[in-house]
């Protein structure tokens, strides 16, 4: 895979998630206020009913990634129709399902619910709408997740990005035009729809001799894709437990006002966690395609590098919330919230480390060596939820924000990273000390940029907390420009990253070593 593409995959990947925190943040406020709380909710209630025919998927969707990025690197064209084949009739099978599921239930859900009547036929039609979309929807998951094989994430996040545009401006018009829960929710649902629409032609473009002829489908093939998507099925439901067990937690043994107090620092987090995990997902089939050449030299070298790129970008984030958590809540949701600050320090410790990992649980993906990740994340849930429950009557919240810290860390830097590095003959602790510990001593002028504008003034407006932020983004970025070019002299090679040497020959700023 060229390098060109996993820089626009990652640049792209980064587009998409600010797009997505943007109409989150601005969006949602506006179409609240317009459609009111009980159509809101109702919309919010629709979205996540049918959201759970996606179970369907079983994995499928990954085992696509994991099969067609490597077949195609053998140039095993074949083999790539029968894994695109067999998913195909499959998801096309559990459309029709949806379909049919949705039509018979949604008669018994507005009753279940009891919907009241005034958006009652509002309710029925999006329900029946979007459930015809997502089964829909299932087919052409083949087309998008083979671009995702093919390594063309740019085109992924761009088509997406690009309908979200278009979604955005077509809800504002609606809503102008007088339009209610119908017309807002089937503008969404079908900006949806036309994103993977559009990833259909550039599927067929990025795999030549692409087919899906009935005489490709292979039930061993489909029992292998059933085998590995179970695995990661069993992952995702672990990952699911692991972080979204803590309002249930909180609620139980203090109050739904303390779940809230938690909660921003999550939210805050989800910024970064949402990105490096986005970043991230290109290793997944670029894995796969050097695993098919039996290149673990270059697997080394991609993990370290990955692992680097992610500490490159938590180390000063983290430092800036450090620093400035506290002025960050209090501009945010007002000063009276500015006691999660330290569940913020804990926190970003914890969560934000395990986001660095999320490309090590991608080449477990694409080396398919994923099975002992169950286990880890299965831990990691119960480990959260037994001490959380015994932690939160005695320490409160900082008593569960330490044992989620305490719990991911050890996961993080340690369990899943020894796990990889056995599979690649890495030394755990090489592995640590340039993936990790190197990123987070060139933040340490970043750092100190920002204590510097915390005792020169005070932080107490927007304006003032982005210039701080700002300030040390450029003391940073001249950080890494000067120890890159510098990596000759003795004091600062101890310093050189193998990513920042690539990325600065690709861009011109680094010179060539001899």
């Amino acid at each position: 895979m060229r390098l060109s593409l996993v820089l626009r995959a990652v640049a792209t990947s980064w587009v998409a998630v600010i797009a997505n925190a943007c109409v989150g943040i601005f969006l949602t406020p506006y179409v609240l206020h317009r459609l009111g709380d009980e159509a809101f909710g109702v919309w919010v209630l629709t979205t996540n009913l049918v959201g759970y025919y996606g179970l369907l998927d079983a994995g499928v969707r990954s085992a696509i990634v994991r099969y067609v990025s490597k077949h195609r690197e053998l140039d095993q064209q074949d083999s790539v129709n029968e894994v695109v084949t067999s998913a195909f009739y499959y998801y096309l099978g559990a459309c029709c399902l949806v379909i049919l599921a949705t039509h018979i239930s949604v008669g018994p859900v507005s009753r279940f619910f009891s919907i009241h009547n005034n958006v009652l036929a509002d309710f029925k039609s999006l329900f029946l709408l979007a459930g015809l979309v997502q089964g829909l929807m299932l087919p052409l998951i083949v087309f998008s997740s083979s671009l995702e094989a093919a390594g063309r994430f740019d085109h992924v996040y761009l088509t997406t990005v690009t309908c979200l545009v278009l979604r955005v401006v077509a809800i504002i018009y609606v809503l102008h035009a007088g339009g209610g829960l119908f017309a807002v929710g089937a503008t969404t649902i079908l900006s949806q729809l036309l994103s993977y629409c559009i990833q259909v032609p550039l599927a067929l473009r990025a795999h030549p001799g692409f087919t899906l002829h009935p005489k490709w489908i292979r039930m061993s093939v489909f029992r292998n894709m059933l085998r590995y998507g179970s695995i990661s099925v069993g992952v995702g439901v672990a990952e699911r437990m692991r972080s979204y067990i803590y309002p249930v937690l909180i609620a139980r043994f203090l109050s739904p006002v303390a779940v809230t107090i938690f909660a921003l620092p999550m939210k805050i987090l989800s910024f970064p966690g949402e990105g490096i995990g986005t970043m991230t997902e290109i290793m997944n089939p670029l894995s796969s395609q050097l695993e098919a050449r039996n290149d673990f030299a270059k697997l080394r070298e991609l993990i370290q590098m990955s692992v680097q790129s992610a500490f490159l970008l938590l180390a000063p984030f983290a430092a800036f919330l450090f620093i400035f958590g506290k002025e960050l809540l209090t501009l945010w949701v007002g000063p009276q919230y500015t006691v999660a600050y330290r569940l913020l320090v804990f926190l970003t410790l914890g969560v934000g480390v395990a986001a660095t990992q999320c490309c090590v649980q991608s080449m477990l993906f694409g080396i398919e060596r994923h099975k002992q990740l169950f286990w880890y994340r299965l831990g990691e849930g119960l480990s959260i939820t037994v001490l959380g429950a015994v932690a939160l009557p005695i320490a409160g919240l900082q008593g569960l924000a330490i044992v989620m810290a305490i719990t991911l860390l050890l996961t993080s830097l340690v369990l899943v990273p020894r796990h990889l590095c056995s599979i690649l003959d890495l030394p755990l602790r090489h592995y640590l000390i340039q993936g990790c510990v190197k990123p987070c001593l060139l933040s340490l002028p970043a750092a100190a940029t920002f204590l510097a504008c915390r005792f020169i003034f005070a932080v107490d407006a927007w304006p003032d907390l982005l210039f701080t932020a700002l300030a040390g983004c450029f003391v940073y970025a001249l950080t890494l420009l000067f120890v890159s070019r510098n990596d000759s002299i003795p004091a600062f090679r101890a310093f050189r990253l193998d990513v920042l040497l690539l990325l600065g020959r690709k861009i011109r700023l680094v010179p060539e070593s001899n």
